[in-house]
Parts: C-alpha cells; sequence; structure tokens
C-alpha cells in the first residue's frame, strides 16, 4: 500500500521517471508557460503602425531565447525518452491515447522551436506554420492536462511519476 497518494501503488508495474527526466519535464512547462506570456510582444515588435515599447522588445528576446531553449531541452527529452523506452507494450485504449497525446507533444514542441528560429533567422515566412503548431500544442496540452487530471482523481500513482522529490522517481537519465 502507497505511503502517499502520489507513490505509486504496488499493483501498478510502470517505470519510473528519473530525476532529469521530471526537471527537464517542469523545465519545458515553465518555459512554455513564458512563450505564451511574450508572444504578444511579437506582434507589437513587427508592427509598422505603432513602435514597440522597450519592454516589447525585452519580452521578444526572452521569446526567442526561451523557445531555442525548449528546442535543446525537447531534443534531450526525446533522447531520454528513447533510451528509457518502456518495454511492456500498449494494449489498453488509454495508454494509446497517452502515448499518441505524448507523441504529439513532442514532435509540436520540437517543430515549434524549429520553425520559431527558422522564423526569426531565416525566413520570416515560416512565422504562419509557427502560429498553427502553437494551435496544435495548445490542444495537446489541454489533453495532457485533463490525462494528468483523470490520474490524480483516480490516485492511481500515475500523476506522482511525474512530481519531483515523490518516492516514483530514480536517480539518473
Amino acid at each position: 500500500m502507497p505511503k502517499n497518494r502520489w507513490e505509486i501503488p504496488a499493483e501498478i508495474d510502470r517505470p519510473r521517471y528519473s530525476l532529469v527526466q521530471i526537471l527537464l519535464h517542469w523545465a519545458v512547462v515553465g518555459l512554455v508557460t513564458v512563450q505564451w506570456l511574450t508572444y504578444d510582444a511579437i506582434a507589437r515588435t513587427h508592427s509598422s503602425l505603432m513602435r514597440p515599447k522597450p519592454v516589447d522588445l525585452l519580452e521578444h528576446s526572452i521569446h526567442t531565447w526561451a523557445g531555442i531553449l525548449i528546442g535543446v531541452l525537447m531534443v534531450g527529452r526525446l533522447g531520454l525518452r528513447i533510451h528509457r523506452r518502456r518495454t511492456v507494450p500498449r494494449v489498453e485504449w488509454k495508454d494509446r491515447i497517452a502515448a499518441l497525446v505524448h507523441s504529439g507533444l513532442y514532435m509540436a514542441l520540437l517543430a515549434q522551436a524549429a520553425t520559431g528560429f527558422v522564423t526569426r533567422y531565416l525566413w520570416g515566412g515560416a512565422g504562419l506554420a509557427h502560429v498553427w503548431i502553437w494551435k496544435a500544442i495548445l490542444a495537446l496540452l489541454v489533453l495532457h492536462v485533463l490525462g494528468a487530471i483523470y490520474h490524480l482523481v483516480r490516485r492511481d500513482g500515475v500523476f506522482g511519476r511525474m512530481l519531483p522529490g515523490s518516492q516514483a522517481t530514480t536517480i539518473g537519465p
């Protein structure tokens, strides 16, 4: 029996996330939040109708560098995910949906970072794809958060696997 509500019950045979995986996950969550808070500055710094304020230029720079960092962190997360590949086949429909949402998030976040870089430094025309990928990310995030809430309500230990300091974590890659 679990000692606390976040611990994985003994009957659930799921691999644990490493501390590195957990820290990368929450760093990306924080950086995606920064992206959401700073994206309005992009339009203001590129408008021919209004002068950007100094804070807009700062937010644009933060948005750019946070996007690059997301790309780097997501490459690291992808490498760890491949290295720690799940050995149990996904047979239940819930597991398959979770895999689809997670894979979609990985692909969308990597594509978002790539199109942001291309838009900023190589070709502004990629900006439209960048905007549409953001909409896909928001939809996938809603599904991901709903899945997390589902596991939190069920108290099945899955939610706690991604919390730092929970007994459901291991040290190392």
